[in-house]
């Protein structure tokens, strides 16, 4: 069968975040997909940051990412400080000699866009083969008969699919379906982050007309307590160094443990002041001038013991949600996205379908488990420097064809 002749695979993607797209990107050069999105916008909100690793920069360069577009802000490596604001260290991990490609920083919306941009635009703009997936928002998936490939929607109908892709989050509905099983469940850290973003300009006003040096030199800033209270602030430059992202983790009051596990639940600037009220006050002035606070009770999730159930994946923080605290989250679902190019070689069918799905989790899953395992390791108990070898632990990855020839089965 030549592959002008071949059928293409029907699939399903639960959910639009960069897990979905990044499939959705994939997998439309050859199949007919469908995406089904819970909300009523196919794009992020908020101002809040995503730092991309070589892992993830790596797969976006080959799916056509523009980092114009999004605003990139190449990284040029990590300052750490104490709380009174000394320069602990400086390090440059050197990831551009090492990879290839470097460290990149965003606004999460402005990544969000791109990949949607990719996924979605007309083919002949892209340069693409094939024709885009059809995007249906306020349609989230409800149910799933993974065996077969059905699924049914909030408005009760069904749609069968050879492929159905669960990226539907941290709280995903399809979770329990194809594990046949409600545990586990995402579980909290107790850590709570408040999360926030600042343009240049309102940070040059609360600071005498001048930005930090870590800002213009393009490093991330970070920042930790030392002093047992587990309290750290992370504050790196976004969207051609115009925009700031704020991420302040400590742990979560005895009077907060009841809060909502919203991402997007509203924080008090008072109260974050009075977390960090003897930061340097260079940091604590660009806090009291921020628009907006969202705060957000970090969680994970146990690894899973399978990710595949017949016609039927999880991919993205629906199959492995982890705290940002080695800021993998999205690079690991972006590289979730990209494994689906073991559903584009030549031949395939929708028999082949059950057994694909599974070497694509017999490759991902124990890759993932260990960049979780990575990321509670960094929690507190990690030097500057053993945080950054994880980070090149976590960094060395060159897409799944690659990782595939180099774990046969």
């Amino acid at each position: 069968m030549t592959s002008n002749q071949e059928k293409k695979l029907r699939v399903i993607i639960a959910g639009s975040g960069p897990a979905g797209l990044t499939a959705a990107r994939i997998l439309r050069e050859k199949h007919d997909v469908t995406i089904y999105e819970r909300t009523e916008k196919a794009a992020a909100r908020g101002g809040q940051g995503l730092s991309t690793t070589p892992n993830a920069i790596k797969i976006l360069d080959s799916i056509g990412f523009d980092r114009t577009r999004a605003g990139s802000v190449e990284s040029k490596g990590y300052k750490t400080y104490d709380k009174a604001g000394k320069l602990l260290h400086e390090i440059d991990p050197k990831l551009k000699e090492t990879f290839g490609v470097p460290a990149l920083t965003h606004l999460r919306v402005d990544v969000r866009n791109e990949l949607l941009r990719l996924a979605t635009a007309p083919s002949p703009e892209l340069g693409l083969r094939g024709h885009p997936p059809k995007i249906v928002l306020e349609m989230p998936v409800v149910d799933l008969d993974a065996e077969k490939g059905v699924v049914t929607l909030g408005d009760g109908s069904k749609v069968e699919a050879d492929v159905v892709i669960a990226a539907d989050g941290i709280h995903s509905r399809l979770r329990e379906l194809i594990l046949r099983s409600a545990e586990p469940k995402p579980k909290k850290s107790g850590l709570t982050c408040f999360r926030s973003s600042l343009m240049a300009e309102q940070a040059r006003a609360a600071l005498g007309g001048r930005l930090p040096d870590w800002w213009t030199e393009h490093y991330h800033m970070f920042s930790a307590g030392l002093d047992g209270t587990d309290r750290f602030i992370l504050l790196y430059p976004t969207r051609d160094l115009e925009s700031m992202n704020m991420s302040c983790i400590f742990q979560t009051r005895e009077e907060k443990k009841e809060t909502t596990e919203s991402w997007n639940a509203d924080g008090d600037i008072n109260e974050m002041l009075d977390v960090y009220h003897d930061f340097d006050e260079n940091v604590t002035k660009m806090f009291r001038v921020v628009n907006e606070i969202k705060m957000w009770e970090l969680q994970d999730l146990d690894p899973l013991p399978t990710w595949q159930c017949g016609r039927a994946i999880l991919i993205g923080d629906a199959a492995h949600a982890m705290t940002p605290l080695q800021g993998q989250g999205a690079n690991m679902s972006i590289e979730d996205g990209e494994a689906f190019r073991l559903l584009m070689q030549p031949g395939t069918t929708a028999d082949d379908v059950p057994a694909i799905l599974a070497r694509i989790d017999e490759l991902r899953r124990p890759r993932v488990n260990q960049v979780v395992k990575n990321t509670r390791e960094a929690s507190f108990g990690l030097t500057a420097e053993e945080r950054f070898a994880r980070l090149m632990e976590n960094a060395d990855y060159n897409g799944i064809l690659d990782y595939a020839t180099k774990h046969p089965r």
